[in-house]
């Protein structure tokens, strides 16, 4: 993962592996530097949507109307 990906390019990416991974094509020494790359993606993801999601509760605290 030498360049900086994105959260939909980080996807993309996993998908990729995954088909790669799932056709058999890879060798044992490439299948494990895949799996690196995935588990590094995964850990990415996580926390872009938890940090989306601490985001959006603060906001829904913020806009939420009075009750009456």
């Amino acid at each position: 993962m030498a360049e900086k990906l994105n959260f939909e390019q980080s996807l993309e990416r996993l998908e990729s592996i995954s088909q790669q991974m799932e056709a058999g094509e890879v060798s044992l020494d490439q299948a494990v530097e895949l799996y690196a790359e995935a588990a590094k993606l995964i850990s990415f993801c996580n926390k872009k949507l938890a940090a989306a999601q601490t985001k959006i509760e603060k906001l829904m605290e913020t806009t939420a109307p009075l009750e009456e």
